[in-house]
């Protein structure tokens, strides 16, 4: 269901019933006790309608508000009324409680469907966080490989410890580079020096789309866990 246009039929709706209101306003007086109950409740009815109506579509909005501006919308024509012979009345009442208990279930609808809206665009946000907390959890719990003591973006170099239960990393082993709880980047182990320190290379890309990532002397390695 387009959202737009879902407002602007609610729109078009609101405007019939306004003019149905106001019709009425000219025969009350003229009904019958009852009539006027009656009335009076599908009128109450159809406030509470509205008021439910704005709810879900500040809901619909504060759920999926773009990063741009939306174009003015134009509010549309209110709908014609037929024309037809001159009613009683009785006639005038029960024409007024017919439209207005047709535009009760017409929102009604429109409400059900904004509801179902908000439903699945929860749905979609909800499996998307839960997606990058364990992404995030992942990270954190894997094994610490060993501490960056020195990097240098400009000659992509990185120097690290490794950790004392870290195993022993063959040249061209691939490894990650650690920072809270994300990946920053990765390097590629070149040799392993007469002081026990690894010496590596920075991996341009990647994780770091714009070069080279930004590796600092703290940062933890670790086995890429989404390789």
């Amino acid at each position: 269901m387009n959202t737009t246009n879902l407002l602007l039929g609610t729109t078009s709706l609101l405007i019939v019933v306004a003019f149905a209101l106001s019709f009425g306003g000219f025969s009350k007086g003229r009904e019958t006790s009852g009539s006027q109950e009656e009335l009076a409740m599908l009128k109450d009815e159809m406030t509470k309608m509205k008021d439910e109506t704005r709810a879900l579509e500040l809901s619909r909005l504060r759920a999926t508000r773009p990063a741009y501006p939306l174009p003015p919308s134009t509010t549309p024509a209110p709908l014609p009324m037929a024309p037809g012979p001159v009613a009683t009345e009785s006639g005038l009442a029960e024409a007024e409680k017919i439209r207005l208990e047709q535009q009760i279930k017409d929102l009604k609808e429109a409400n059900d469907g904004l509801i179902q809206e908000n439903a699945e665009v929860f749905a979609e946000e909800t499996e998307e966080a839960i997606k990058q907390r364990m992404a995030a959890k992942r990270i954190e719990m894997a094994m610490n490989m060993g501490t960056v003591v020195s990097a240098s973006k400009e000659n992509a170099l990185v120097i690290y410890t490794p950790a004392s239960s870290a195993p022993n990393f063959q040249p061209g082993k691939v490894l990650a580079i650690r920072r809270n709880t994300g990946i920053i980047g990765t390097i590629q182990i070149d040799y392993l020096d007469t002081s026990g320190q690894y010496i590596a290379t920075m991996r341009p890309h990647g994780y770091s789309p714009d070069g080279y990532p930004d590796i600092q002397p703290g940062d933890t390695v670790i086995i890429d866990p989404n390789t």
